[in-house]
């Protein structure tokens, strides 16, 4: 799921403790970070990014970031996605391909499974590159895999809003709820619900 992006927001600046990786289940690995609390302030739509240090705190390691404005990072996203959707073009037209191959020679055979493979990673770094895209670029940032330092913006907690319910009837109007919803669209639907309960026919009156 693709990350929030504000003008000023929370972030950690990590450093990978272990150099092998943990086994965490499923052919899967996990590696140990340690973090420090760091601002990320953007700049305004069209100017350039700020170009920012920090120090890390466990190796002192002096560790250079560009920060980008909200709309760069968006269309940096953008590019990314389309990446990873040719990716997914190039999959499914080989696998079309490869169904319709019939006779063919070794030539053909051998590139059409090389495209699948291909449209396979393409489609995998781009769309994980889209999904952790946080404006924020320099020390492989972003990109797949464990690096030695990552930034991490920190989400922030979901705006609890009283439950919505009839004191004499019961009557409940749902909104929805949940740090993946930006927060106009939750107070959007939230209102509606209010005028929704206001207005209702309460069977006990």
């Amino acid at each position: 799921m693709a990350q929030r992006i504000d003008q000023r927001q929370q972030a950690v600046v990590s450093h990978r403790m272990t150099f092998w990786g943990s086994p965490s289940g499923n052919g899967a690995a996990s590696w140990e970070y340690t973090g420090q609390k760091w601002v990320v302030k953007r700049p305004d739509d069209g100017n350039p990014p700020f170009q920012r240090t920090v120090r890390c705190e466990e190796c002192g390691k002096a560790l250079s970031y560009a920060v980008h404005s909200v709309g760069t990072t968006r269309r940096r996203r953008f590019r990314r996605l389309l990446g990873a959707y040719a990716g997914l073009a190039v999959l499914l037209g080989s696998l079309a391909g490869f169904l319709t191959l019939g006779d063919a020679g070794t030539a053909r055979t051998v590139g059409t499974v090389a495209a699948f493979f291909l449209g396979a990673v393409l489609g995998w770094v781009c769309g994980l590159a889209a999904a952790e895209e946080k404006g924020v670029t320099g020390h492989f940032v972003g990109w797949p895999g464990p690096t030695k330092h990552d930034v991490t913006l920190v989400e922030p907690p979901p705006e609890e809003l009283p439950e919505l319910v009839c004191a004499r009837c019961g009557h409940r109007e749902e909104f929805p709820q949940g740090k993946h919803y930006r927060k106009g669209f939750v107070q959007k639907h939230y209102r509606a619900a209010v005028s929704r309960l206001e207005n209702h026919t309460c069977g006990n009156p």
